[in-house]
């Protein structure tokens, strides 16, 4: 794979998680998207 298409391949995937974290804000559930990266980012350290 070229520079480039890893470049819209990376685009495309962060589009896609501020996506989901705008519709988990809209629908109210921003606690448990929180918990889950407290988790996430206990586990790493």
């Amino acid at each position: 794979m070229d520079v480039p298409e890893r470049r819209v391949i990376g685009a495309l995937l962060l589009l896609l998680g501020v996506s989901f974290l705008a519709v988990g804000i809209y629908t109210g559930q921003l606690d448990e998207i929180v918990k889950m990266l407290e988790k996430t980012f206990k586990a790493v350290t």
